[in-house]
């Protein structure tokens, strides 16, 4: 991964208050993962209890139907990863889902869709109502009473697009938006637009999770716990807990020695994404960094990445007992090249006179 790319991840993700991205496969036991730290990244964010609780509901449905109804694609080495994302931006959230579909469920789905969005308040209350005492029910879930429910709960029209996979099978890319000030808005077409193109920028950048926002304890708990999830599946027992060790560095150093513009609040601004390769795993983390530290933290980084094993483990010593402005900052470091057994990748872009953007990348190879 490019580590210019991870900045401009963070200025595409800007406007944002937090946002959290998840691509991949969506088993039961990691949409109960997602779900948790989505729920966690909320209850820091939403204030009203009512906006809470539409969120909870919403994020439930999209997720099950992410789980419920996408298509694995016959002759493909490797099938297309569904999407997750969750935004807050001014008050407002948007919550979109990818998964494939068949083509030719399309159709009738894009009527159901149109159907519920010409509907308003009561209509879509008796429609639910309908749809429980006639509707016909199948293995994957009701007839389309999941997309009313959560029209009503949003209060806001369903915003949604379909992208060619193959002949055969497409993206189902569908959009909530729960408003907090502005019910019964209208779609917001480049919110949906934006959402698309993160997910491509994933698919090409072979991401799997991306966290942008504040790093409080329960942030660092919930991606924790979410790394653990995904890679499960593992087989190397010593692989998983190398990737694990080294992601609890990465977070630990954001949380504590992040520069943050904004004092008094519980957490540090910044950014933790995971990637897979067929070789490695690439786990990235990034933050703010006051210019005055750049020089010293690049000069530091490039020491360690130059020391042999032995060397490492006396540096690590004496960056625990160093009375200096690396000293926690660097001990992590020291940690993150001896878990990792890989030099550290780091870029550090300014971005004002008084702050850089500072990217660490550390690839875990399999």
């Amino acid at each position: 991964m490019n580590l210019g790319f991870v900045y401009d991840l963070h200025c595409l993700l800007k406007q944002s208050d937090f946002s959290y991205v998840y691509n991949g496969d969506f088993s039961q036991a990691l949409t109960d993962r997602i779900l948790s730290f989505a729920e966690a990244a909320v209850d820091s964010h939403a204030e009203s209890t009512k906006v809470k609780k539409k969120l909870y509901f919403v994020m439930v449905e999209s997720l099950q139907n992410v789980a419920r109804h996408s298509e694995a694609v016959p002759n493909l080495s490797q099938n297309p990863s569904s999407f997750f994302i969750i935004q807050s931006v001014k008050q407002d959230y948007y919550l979109t889902s990818a998964n494939s579909i068949d083509k030719k469920e399309i159709s009738q789905l894009r009527e159901k869709l149109d159907h519920v969005n010409s509907l308003d308040k009561d209509a879509l209350k008796s429609y639910s109502n309908e749809i429980l005492t006639q509707g016909t029910f199948s293995e994957k879930g009701g007839a389309g009473l999941g997309l009313v429910e959560m029209a009503r709960k949003s209060g806001n029209k369903l915003a949604f697009d379909f992208s060619d996979i193959n002949d055969d099978i497409s993206y189902f890319y569908f959009q909530l938006k729960i408003s907090c000030e502005n019910p019964a808005a209208s779609p917001n077409e480049n919110s949906l637009v934006a959402s698309k193109r993160m997910h491509q920028l994933m698919i090409a950048n072979s991401l799997n999770l991306i966290y942008s926002g504040d790093f409080t304890q329960e942030i660092v708990k919930g991606i924790l716990s979410m790394t653990e999830a995904s890679i499960q599946e593992e087989r190397d027992h010593l692989l998983r807990n190398k990737i694990f060790n080294v992601v609890v560095e990465l977070l630990q150093n954001v949380f504590q020695h992040a520069d943050d513009p904004e004092s008094g609040k519980e957490g540090k601004t910044g950014m933790f994404l995971i990637g897979e390769r067929s070789d490695c795993y690439v786990l990235s983390a990034a933050n703010l960094l006051l210019n005055s530290k750049a020089p010293v933290l690049s000069d530091y980084i490039l020491s360690v990445n130059n020391l042999s094993p032995q060397m490492l483990e006396a540096r690590h010593m004496e960056a625990l007992h160093t009375d200096s402005p690396l000293s926690g900052t660097g001990a992590g470091l020291v940690d993150i090249r001896i878990k990792s057994n890989s030099k550290i990748d780091f870029r550090i872009t300014p971005v004002d006179k008084e702050y850089s953007f500072f990217t660490i990348q550390v690839n875990i190879f399999k």
